[in-house]
């Protein structure tokens, strides 16, 4: 439920409240989410306040739109395991356009960066699909 009067933003309390729907598996993997109208109906919020939800969820890569279809939950894929060296850093930042063609990853994706003593170590890895494991 949405508190207005709570320090978290409404737009915040939105995407907890669905992501929840996703995670719990009351909106399974490819299916729909609530339409806009729906959601701004359902919890009394502007359209506005959905759109910011939505793009917060499209960028924890939990959702994709498709354009005059709808929103719906994202099918996770397979993950592939990376082994990465004792001593390693792993940094996480958003996927170039370059990245983001290359290795399919949504708009506002993020990759790992595996980095050895400063430096780059091997390519990059989308973070939603990749599951790290030490040496």
């Amino acid at each position: 439920m949405i508190d207005f009067r709570a320090e978290r933003a409404v737009y915040q309390q939105l995407a907890d409240l669905l992501r929840e729907e996703i995670a719990s598996g009351r909106i399974g993997p490819g299916e729909l989410l609530p339409s806009s109208k729906r959601l701004e109906q359902e919890h009394g919020v502007s359209r506005e306040t959905v759109r910011r939800a939505l793009a917060v969820l499209r960028g924890e890569g939990l959702i994709v739109t498709e354009p005059s279809y709808g929103t719906r939950v994202r099918v996770a894929e397979e993950r592939k395991r990376v082994s990465v060296p004792r001593g390693a850093s792993v940094i996480s930042r958003p996927a170039t356009a370059a990245e983001r063609e290359q290795l399919d990853i949504p708009l506002g994706g993020h990759v790992l960066v595996v980095m050895v003593g400063g430096r780059v170590r091997g390519p990059v890895h989308a973070a939603d699909r990749t599951e790290l494991t030490t040496a």
